[in-house]
């Protein structure tokens, strides 16, 4: 289907050292989780390998693709700069090699997250916070829910990142609040402040 180690070999030349490591620890971890929830394993890998693939475009490379996307150009905008990779990198993998909008959409919302996403988003939204070297207590918390319940884990995740925002007052995304609200309402559970 598709050439992995080309792939690798790509984001060899595209990404630094620490991001490509990152790539395939994030890689791994959503292929045990697609293992645990009964979906395409290779699938998630190849999602997980490239969902970075853009986080280190120059600012010449994010403006190109954003025109060919026909992206806003908000994305460009220092609130928005840290997460634009992932819609840039959506429309740079549909383009380069032709992936299809599972591994598209999974890419596009794994940095804040969509009321749209399925579930190979929610375990590539999953992965890449806990596919990493140094995990926190956090972190492993957070993984071990996600094994339990992929939306109990998000909710999770969205609760605290608001009380660490709340601290340096900041707010969270549109797209983020408005899957908490969405999980909160379908997981309807008392813990849910």
């Amino acid at each position: 289907m598709y050439d992995i180690d080309k792939i690798k070999k790509d984001l060899k030349n595209i990404l630094s050292d620490y991001r490509y490591e990152h790539s395939i620890l994030v890689a791994e971890e959503a292929k045990k989780l697609a293992n645990h929830y009964g979906i395409d394993e290779n699938k998630a890998y190849l999602a997980g390998l490239v969902h970075d693939i853009a986080k280190e475009f120059s600012n010449e490379e994010n403006i190109k693709w954003i025109e060919r996307g026909d992206l806003p150009k908000e994305l460009l905008s220092d609130e928005n700069i840290k997460i634009a990779h992932a819609d840039i990198g959506a429309v740079f993998l549909k383009e380069k090699y032709i992936f299809d909008d599972d591994i598209c959409s999974a890419v596009k919302y794994h940095t804040v997250g969509n009321v749209k996403m399925n579930l190979l988003a929610k375990i590539i939204f999953m992965a890449d916070k806990f596919g990493r070297k140094k995990v926190d207590a956090f972190i492993e918390e957070l993984k071990e829910k996600a094994y339990k319940n992929i939306d109990e884990a998000m909710l999770f995740f969205f609760i605290h990142q608001q009380e660490e925002f709340d601290k340096k007052g900041k707010k969270l995304n549109s797209d983020a609040l408005e899957l908490m609200k969405y999980l909160k309402v379908v997981l309807n559970e008392s813990w849910v402040r």
